[in-house]
């Protein structure tokens, strides 16, 4: 069963930082925590990927789309299937746009560990159905004239599960919040 961790803020810190308008979550329960992590994952879609292969590390910058805590991946090849192959254990990151001169305590940002897998879509063409329900961007495919052509590509799906997630928002109250599986 899932945990979650939230930092304690001794009462000089709270203080301190409700001073400037910043309340944290004290307690909050594993769904609900679920439900904030997959609405942020549901409102971006570019992810930078950490894969790794003989003690190099490679980033990608890739776009994704979710259901829940699970991520999917659409890809063509590259390095980091070579990476996927040699080891699965991954690391991804997506951040909103920081102006720390505005806003000081405006980062926002998660950080995820997890075991990726993968497979064609034309291998497994009810599994990658299922998945594909959740894609966004098919609306976009259809207005420029590519979703024929999209649907002809074998593509790689790549599926990452997590096993935890540090999440940070002051704004909205999250500081290192840490879900483990």
């Amino acid at each position: 069963m899932p945990k979650i961790l939230l930092p304690s803020l001794s009462q000089a810190r709270k203080e301190s930082f409700a001073a400037r308008g910043l309340h944290f979550v004290e307690s909050i329960t594993v769904p609900e925590f679920e439900k904030v992590i997959s609405d942020y994952l549901g409102s971006h879609n570019i992810l930078h990927l950490a894969t790794c292969m003989n003690n190099e590390v490679r980033s990608t910058t890739l776009e994704y789309f979710n259901n829940g805590l699970t991520v999917y991946v659409l890809s063509e090849g590259g390095g980091k299937l070579a990476n996927l192959k040699a080891n699965a254990n991954v690391g991804y990151t997506i951040a909103d746009p920081y102006n720390p001169e505005k806003d000081f305590f405006g980062a926002s940002g998660i950080q995820v560990w997890g075991r990726a897998t993968v497979f064609r879509k034309n291998d497994a063409p009810e599994i990658f159905a299922s998945i594909n329900r959740y894609a966004r961007g098919a609306d976009s495919l259809e207005l420029q004239a590519l979703k024929a052509k999209a649907a002809t590509v074998n593509f790689y799906v790549i599926t990452i599960e997590p096993d935890k997630i540090i999440y940070l928002n002051y704004r909205q109250g999250y500081r290192k919040a840490t879900w483990e599986r």
